[in-house]
């Protein structure tokens, strides 16, 4: 049997041929030519015109409206906590809110394209639309006094050995100053506007600065404790329209699972061991704020972050899926680890506390102690042996350890200067503490939806945040101190003085594109595969169905002319018999 081929078979071979191999092609190739086109135009680039590539462009000029939600606590009680050591009953008010904008200037790159420098600028402007309706920049707070606070607190710091004479005296100045625990001033004024302190103007005042060149010469200052550089105080006095210290980042040209990495802020490598001890707090890792991460996100992936705003990196954790304007997300977090200074890990972030204050007496809860019989060699550092019998609970090396949930500010944020009083994070409402950090202070309601501190959202393909948001609480020490007779009577506790909250409102068109190139276009091509391989494979058997269809035919043929040709021989063959009969009969009857 000969099977015949038209031109319709050899148009539905080659269709087929075309199909299944373009559904086998982008099956094996698609996703490594997908993977390089994202990578291309993650990695931050310059163009050979100078002008700076699309990632680079968008991370330079942030295509987002960051809103800033400051909630501040007025302590409605003052005189009770000053006179009589009475629980501080902290009012929550807010939200306060503004827009910050940030642009990075002067940006280089290094010789091979694989770092980018530039200097981050930011500018704050109140609004309105994010505030609440009853709040009035001109309201009136009460909180504690950072700069008379910090002063009490310096006085007694080892290192600037000032002898009880001096403290005398520094306790008579703040006296005859006027600072006192406690100040009221204008929300406008404590958050950016700052206000007249006169600590700091008699510190900074020329007659000071006279007495100093003669007593100490150039540079040097005949104040023994360290004074803030600012005219005014105010929490963010002095950051509208200035910068951050430099960074210089990975570009991602070598890994792009590295790009955004700090390789350099303020020209170091690793905070100073002034601010933190061990390797892992000094550490400068991650990316700036948690801009970037790494490509193919799953739970079990963490990132780093360095925020010089906190003057610490962190390590994001998974907290939970989530879907944004349609698109797959996966969720991080700066979990309960991060903020645990009790921790072997976290041992370097720990607060000094070089005043030796006990802030929470009843932290921790340990049973009835028992006899010691090895006191050598127990480790009395580690949270596991804060109860043990050869242990005094938080009270190691003659001061004490504040609970988990917290840990000190070492620096003025995002700037390489130490900062000049003690200042202590918490996430909101002390989210992450204990109740006996709670107790002290009236007011505080920790909710997880509402306080949980730092949360990321990242397309799980590449790594593109889409939705961030940042909570952060700002907490003073405020001490009993005998030499200073406005403190004498004041209780040792951590009062909160506000906590912010910032979350970027990215532009529609940021969703659109991220949708389009990481769920529209790998849905699309996934289906075109199917559908090029079914279709190819449909052909086919369309093409086997046509030839079996050819070959049954081609054999019923056959059959029939056979059949007609046996009966046309029968018939010729009769026809032949009777004529020879006929013609013999004739012959024999002539």
């Amino acid at each position: 049997m000969r099977i015949r081929i038209g031109k319709l078979d050899v148009f539905i071979v080659i269709a087929a041929t075309i199909c299944i191999v373009f559904g086998i092609v982008m099956w094996a190739a698609f996703s490594s030519i997908y993977s390089s086109l994202v990578i291309q135009n993650l990695r931050l680039s310059e163009n050979t015109d100078t002008s700076l590539g699309y990632s680079a462009f968008q991370y330079t000029n942030p295509q987002v409206t960051n809103v800033m939600k400051f909630y501040f606590f007025n302590l409605t009680n003052p005189d009770e906590v000053k006179y009589y050591s009475a629980a501080p009953n902290m009012v929550e008010i807010g939200p306060f809110s503004v827009i910050e904008s940030e642009q990075k200037k002067y940006l280089d790159f290094n010789g091979d394209k694989s770092q980018m420098f530039y200097q981050n600028y930011k500018k704050y402007i109140l609004s309105k639309d994010y505030s609440c309706d009853e709040c009035d920049w001109d309201r009136t707070l009460v909180f504690p006094n950072p700069p008379g606070l910090g002063a009490v607190g310096s006085m007694i710091d080892p290192q600037f050995k000032i002898t009880r004479t001096g403290r005398t005296i520094i306790a008579t100045a703040l006296m005859i100053l006027g600072e006192y625990p406690f100040v009221s001033h204008k929300v406008r004024e404590v958050l950016f506007d700052g206000y007249e302190d006169a600590l700091l103007s008699a510190a900074h005042s020329g007659f000071v600065t006279i007495l100093s060149g003669i007593f100490k010469g150039d540079g040097g200052s005949i104040v023994p404790i360290p004074i803030p550089q600012m005219p005014k105080f105010g929490y963010f006095q002095g950051y509208n329209n200035s910068r951050d210290e430099e960074y210089w980042i990975e570009t991602g040209k070598d890994d792009i699972n590295q790009i955004g990495q700090v390789k350099k802020w303020a020209g170091i490598t690793e905070l100073p061991g002034s601010w933190w001890t061990g390797d892992h707090a000094r550490r400068i890792s991650g990316s700036d704020s948690g801009s970037f991460t790494q490509m193919h996100l799953d739970e079990s992936s963490t990132a780093d972050m360095f925020f010089s705003f906190m003057c610490r990196s962190f390590t994001k954790t998974f907290y939970k899926k989530d879907t944004i304007q349609s698109i797959p997300t996966m969720g991080y977090h700066i979990g309960y680890d991060e903020w645990d200074t009790t921790s072997d890990k976290n041992i370097g972030f720990r607060y000094r506390n070089i005043e030796k204050r006990n802030y929470f007496p009843d932290w921790p809860k340990c049973p009835p102690k028992g006899e010691c019989h090895q006191a050598g060699s127990i480790e009395c550092w580690k949270s596991e042996n804060f109860c043990h019998a050869c242990c005094d609970g938080s009270f190691y090396n003659g001061t004490y350890l504040l609970p988990p949930g917290m840990f000190p500010l070492v620096c003025y944020p995002g700037r390489l200067q130490p900062t000049p009083f003690a200042v202590v994070y918490s996430p909101p409402h002390f989210l992450f503490s204990p109740d006996e950090v709670r107790n002290p202070v009236v007011g505080m309601k920790p909710d997880p939806e509402k306080h949980e501190p730092m949360i990321y959202y990242h397309e799980t393909y590449s790594g593109t945040t889409l939705k961030v948001v940042n909570r952060l609480q700002v907490n003073m020490p405020v001490i009993k101190s005998h030499d200073v007779p406005s403190s004498q009577n004041m209780p040792n506790v951590m009062i909160p003085l506000f906590w912010q909250e910032a979350t970027p409102i990215y532009h529609q068109f940021i969703f659109n594109q991220v949708w389009l190139g990481f769920v529209l276009v790998p849905r699309l091509m996934t289906v075109l595969q199917f559908v090029a391989l079914g279709f190819g494979l449909f052909l086919l058997a369309l093409l086997f169905f046509l030839q079996l269809r050819k070959s049954k035919s081609s054999s019923v043929k056959p059959m029939r002319s056979s059949f007609l040709e046996r009966t046309s021989n029968w018939l010729s063959s009769t026809t032949s018999n009777s004529y020879n009969s006929n013609q013999s009969g004739g012959l024999r009857r002539m």
